[in-house]
């Protein structure tokens, strides 16, 4: 369980880039209440939310922007597009020891569908890259402890391991676009992550 405070400072620096994997229950559709961040005014959240393990795509893709609610904090993984998947990690995470994790990118503040050119972005940048893994350093040690750093895709996935691969446990998993139905893409992200339950 997460600090108060910790909470607080998490909500404070990150509450545009970062979230937690909990989402309202699906209703008519697989893809409905992806948008519902009521699920944050729960006055037991802190009881909710878990910090063993850390989610981390590469970045925001920005295509979706007009489904997002920016007035509420952790609104980011929470689209209503009717595209998008991150549908499919509600789905894959519900009733494990997964739901409720901390979930952020590893580049903030840079909007881009192709990860090529997000990464070409900060290799060119290196003050860029610098402060992002700081930002990322200080989330993880907001949250305590030693999470088990959960990649979404391969190129969140080197750059964790180049950057914090020393100091924390880290794994991959598919990416929430990877064109596979939501049941695969649950069986594929357990078989990973199960032995960590």
């Amino acid at each position: 369980m997460i600090a108060r405070n910790s909470y607080n400072e998490l909500k404070r620096k990150y509450w545009d880039v970062a979230s937690w994997a909990l989402w309202a229950p699906a209703s008519v559709t697989p893809k409905s209440n992806m948008g519902d961040l009521s699920v944050f005014d729960d006055p037991d959240l802190l009881k909710i939310i878990g910090t063993r393990f850390v989610l981390v795509g590469l970045n925001g893709s920005g295509k979706h922007d007009e489904y997002l609610d920016f007035g509420k904090a952790w609104y980011n993984f929470h689209s209503d597009y009717s595209r998008g998947n991150d549908f499919k990690m509600r789905y894959a995470f519900q009733n494990t020891p997964v739901w409720g994790s901390y979930i952020t990118d590893f580049i903030k503040y840079y909007q881009e569908v192709d990860s090529n050119k997000a990464l070409r972005y900060v290799k060119s940048n290196p003050d860029v890259m610098k402060q992002n893994v700081e930002a990322l350093k200080d989330e993880l040690t907001l949250l305590g402890g030693s999470p088990i750093l959960v990649a979404l895709g391969d190129a969140a996935y080197n750059l964790l391991n180049t950057f914090l691969g020393k100091n924390y446990t880290v794994v991959k998993i598919k990416h929430y676009s990877y064109t596979i139905g939501k049941e695969e893409y649950r069986r594929d992200a357990l078989s990973t992550l199960s032995r960590f339950f």
